[in-house]
């Protein structure tokens, strides 16, 4: 049985370069069973170099990566368990759909089942040879085959290129279906609001290396607090809040005030503007964004 307490991706130390370009640089990074980890970075950070070193096509210069607990260059029954999407999905052209499932399902010994096609929403074209699949439905075919036979790890690189938005929202929802149930879901992302309202972790990779990794919440969370207030005079609500509470730094920022502080410091500057009898549309907290996260880390 594969063992409980490992994780499900554990990554130590990978370095590989190809040529005189360094790919990876010691990347560190553990993904946790059970949970929707989505890896982001810019081009060259090394996103598709790891996923291709986590299914046994690229070899590492050093380091070690492992699929629940177990070295990923031995043929073991983790390995077995594990499903790749790597990058773009390639077919035969005389292939139907149908027809390559079922080669897949040979190949990894799994029964056949055209379930897959049926989530990925291809059973219209089950039939067609994937000579004339446009990109969109080459990626649906390629997920449909990740898919064959449960498995315990799902590892995708930016599955959604190319799909339009039904195909957008087809796969997310199946990424969340696969988490439901109870898999692990590690997927290459480029479009980050996919990762903050999808994962439930990621890691941001910068030159190789992990740069921030955790739980999404966690790497959300903020020990600066900051609060918008929407008000109908902002001007003088700005002088108000200044001459009441000259210590707390407060701004102008699309057409509202942007201030830095705790929800007391929030309240006392909401009650400056309405002691001045000016209106207070809303005060709401400001939540720390993966964008911004991620363009502080590499921009650095």
């Amino acid at each position: 049985m594969l063992e409980a307490a490992a994780p499900a991706v554990e990554c130590c130390g990978l370095a590989k370069r190809y040529g005189h370009q360094q790919a990876l640089d010691g990347l560190d990074m553990e993904v946790g069973q059970g949970t929707l980890f989505g890896l982001l970075g810019p081009n060259g950070a090394g996103k598709s170099t790891t996923l291709r070193i986590l299914s046994g096509l690229v070899r590492s210069n050093r380091g070690r990566a492992r699929l629940f607990g177990t070295d990923v260059r031995r043929h073991t029954r983790a390995t077995a368990r594990t499903a790749f999407l790597i990058e773009n999905a390639v077919f035969p052209p005389h292939l139907t759909a149908r027809q390559a499932l079922r080669r897949v399902a040979r190949f990894a010994g799994l029964p056949y089942d055209e379930t897959p096609l049926e989530r990925v929403g291809m059973t219209y074209a089950r039939n067609r040879k994937a000579g004339g699949y446009s990109h969109g439905m080459r990626q649906r075919l390629g997920l449909a085959c990740a898919l064959l036979g449960s498995p315990d790890l799902l590892v995708l690189d930016e599955p959604q290129n190319g799909l339009d938005p039904e195909g957008l929202r087809t796969i997310r929802t199946i990424l969340r279906e696969e988490h439901a149930r109870g898999a692990t879901v590690l997927v290459s992302v480029h479009r980050l609001a996919e990762v903050e309202g999808l994962c439930t972790h990621a890691a941001i990779l910068v030159a190789g290396k992990a740069v921030r990794q955790g739980a999404v919440s966690e790497l959300l969370r903020t020990d600066s607090p900051r609060y918008r207030i929407e008000t109908g005079d902002p001007i003088s609500a700005l002088k108000a809040i200044r001459e009441a509470l000259p210590a707390l730094t407060c701004v102008q920022a699309d057409g509202a005030l942007l201030l830095s502080g705790d929800r007391d410091a929030a309240a006392a500057a909401a009650a400056a503007c309405v002691r001045r009898g000016i209106d207070i549309y809303e005060l709401s907290a400001v939540r720390r964004t993966l964008d911004e996260l991620y363009l502080s880390e590499v921009s650095r």
